[in-house]
């Protein structure tokens, strides 16, 4: 199902002028079990997405989002702990109709996939989080072209390091997304991504100032992906994301979490198109153990009084604390003991 799809039902809908209090809907879902329908609700005119599932099929104490452009509310449609609930989706502000859209689309065809209870409840749920993080960083312009360096590098980690050590499961199942302190964290030992140019004098830019600090946890990796931009041998962002799409494929549970976090990190194919350019080719990448006196900054080494911090690294000095692939994967997968 597509943004478009959706917009259309809307329009249909619209057309028809019903005036009616109350949501005005159209199944979308033939052929599947799940009850959805693109709708518009009056008298406020706002167009959205309504799921009707049984009560049965939301656990106790569920969080509902909300989100920059659309609200959540629950009716009962049958009461009971065996009646139905309807979770509507809906459109909070017209300026973001066709973002909306397209989270309308994205959600329906996610929970299609999924068999009904609590796995299609679930799959609605985690999809709709990762659009509150998409909405939050929305923009006219998408992502920007830092934003597109910085996708693009923990995508490559996940390819070119990640995938060989440990399966593509497992490998999807540590990456964090955007909001984690880290972006991959297996079992405790975390690894850090930074991309930056090809240049003698690259650095690193440190967002928070725990992320290079390993006493948080039981070991601390920071990966350079020096990116160079190349026309000719180089990949888009959207290319790299198909390419392990296919990867994926044969594991659906992994595919469905390495959509979710794609989503949660801004990016969606409804804007893919802007992506096209830069294409990038990832160089030679670097691995550093954080260690001893590793440039970085430490809370407990700083005044009381700093509470946070941005800062840069230069890549040439951690030179010292350069590994190879070996003594990394031996550590990230838990082989070795971990020196505190």
């Amino acid at each position: 199902m597509t943004g478009d799809e959706i917009e259309e039902i809307w329009k249909s809908i619209e057309a028809e002028g019903a005036s009616r209090t109350g949501w005005h809907a159209r199944k979308i879902s033939r052929g599947s079990p799940h009850d959805l329908l693109a709708g518009r609700k009056m008298p406020s005119s706002a167009v959205g997405l309504l799921y009707e599932l049984d009560a049965s099929s939301v656990p106790a104490g569920t969080e509902w989002p909300d989100g920059k452009g659309f609200r959540t509310d629950i009716d009962v449609v049958e009461p009971g702990s065996n009646g139905r609930l309807r979770v509507a989706l809906e459109l909070s502000g017209a300026q973001y109709r066709g973002v909306f859209a397209a989270l309308c689309g994205d959600i329906a065809g996610v929970v299609m996939e999924q068999p009904p209870g609590r796995s299609g409840f679930g799959a609605f749920l985690r999809r709709l989080q990762a659009w509150q993080r998409f909405m939050q960083l929305h923009t006219d312009r998408g992502l920007s072209e830092e934003q597109i360096r910085g996708l693009f590098g923990e995508i490559t980690v996940l390819e070119q390091i990640l995938f060989p050590i440990l399966g593509e499961v497992e490998a999807t199942a540590t990456w964090q997304g955007r909001h984690a302190l880290h972006d991959f964290n297996r079992l405790g030992h975390a690894l850090e991504v930074k991309s930056g140019a090809v240049s003698a004098d690259s650095v690193m830019k440190i967002s928070r100032l725990d992320q290079f600090d390993e006493t948080t946890v039981r070991s601390l990796h920071v990966c350079f992906v020096p990116l160079k931009e190349n026309g000719a041998n180089g990949m888009s962002l959207p290319v790299l994301v198909a390419r392990l799409r296919d990867r994926l494929k044969p594991h659906p549970g992994s595919l469905q979490r390495f959509e979710d976090l794609l989503v949660a990190a801004g990016y969606h194919d409804s804007r893919a198109a802007n992506y096209s350019e830069p294409c990038l080719r990832a160089c030679e990448l670097q691995v550093f153990r954080v260690e001893g006196a590793f440039p970085r900054l430490r809370r407990e080494e700083l005044h009381t009084g700093i509470v946070a911090a941005k800062y840069s690294v230069s890549v040439g000095a951690c030179s010292d604390f350069e590994i190879d692939a070996t003594a990394f994967q031996n550590v990230f997968t838990g082989d070795d003991d971990v020196v505190g």
